[in-house]
């Protein structure tokens, strides 16, 4: 009777109420479920997978540069830094004339090839759609921070303390600071003009367990290379070691410009399994012959 009264007033039968209950869990569940699966897609994508702990990281990925501030021949901080900037401005009396434009206290500075490496880092964190939630750090007032993922250019102070608190670290630095050599390779490469070198290093801290990209020359074209070398292999590289850390050593010239390199070592071996995935890169990559020797 009730039934009969339900479904007189709401036009719906029992078996369409059946399906409408159905439906409403039903299709829910498969949106649910679809948008899961294209999460997972997505992560599992070369380069989501190599930068995956800067995608999703929640902090602040911070990266490291020289900071330079100007000092006295004594090597003493100038109280009152002045820098100049020359530009052209032709005069009837001298065409070759440049003017000079003062600045006073804009520490700190860093080098052109510094900047043009970040550049390459910020290019790089656009393509996984990471817009915001970076930024340049300070080296004293973020110098302990070991729990946000990080980007270190050139062999600045805080390299140096990452080489001691990350693991693994693949390459070694000749005791002059002018040659580089890699994990698996008799392989060293030094800075006699005009050569240059440099390594690109994923690692992770030992202690919280986040990424840390190392990318340094021996020299300023080095260092302004290993941006390049990064930003233009990512996917490479994604392919090749997922998120597993890896190190890179290549060479470049001076006279040639950043644009030039040329991978002479990586380490370690990819596994086998990545074949499977990208037989095409694989192959590639294994007929470049720069894998362990030893």
């Amino acid at each position: 009777m009730i039934q009969e009264i339900f479904d007189f007033f709401t036009g719906i039968t029992k078996n369409s109420w059946r399906d409408v209950v159905i439906s409403s869990m039903l299709i829910p569940l498969v949106f649910y479920l679809f948008t899961k699966l294209c999460t997972w897609l997505k992560s599992i994508l070369p380069l989501n997978l190599v930068l995956a702990g800067f995608r999703k990281s929640k902090k602040d990925i911070l990266i490291f540069l020289s900071q330079l501030s100007a000092a006295s021949n004594q090597s003493q901080l100038t109280p009152n830094q002045l820098y100049v900037c020359q530009f052209p401005q032709p005069q009837p009396q001298n065409q070759t004339y440049l003017e000079s434009r003062p600045y006073h206290n804009i520490d700190p500075l860093w080098s052109q090839a510094d900047g043009q490496c970040a550049a390459e880092v910020y290019n790089l964190l656009g393509q996984i759609n990471k817009h915001k939630g970076f930024r340049i750090a300070n080296l004293q007032r973020d110098w302990t921070e070991h729990f946000s993922p990080i980007f270190s250019i050139g062999f600045n102070p805080k390299t140096n303390d990452l080489m001691n608190y990350c693991s693994p670290i693949n390459f070694q630095l000749g005791t002059n600071c002018d040659e580089l050599s890699i994990t698996g390779h008799n392989l060293v490469l030094g800075d006699t003009y005009p050569s240059d070198a440099g390594i690109l290093q994923k690692t992770y801290m030992s202690n919280s367990k986040l990424p840390v990209f190392i990318l340094a020359g021996i020299g300023t074209t080095g260092t302004e290379t290993s941006g390049k070398v990064l930003n233009e292999n990512c996917i490479s590289f994604g392919k090749l070691y997922g998120s597993r850390s890896f190190c890179v050593l290549f060479k470049t010239d001076i006279t040639r410009g950043s644009n030039y390199y040329e991978i002479m070592g990586v380490y370690p071996k990819p596994k086998l399994y990545r074949a499977l995935w990208y037989p095409i890169t694989f192959i590639k990559w294994h007929n470049k012959k720069i894998y362990p020797t030893n």
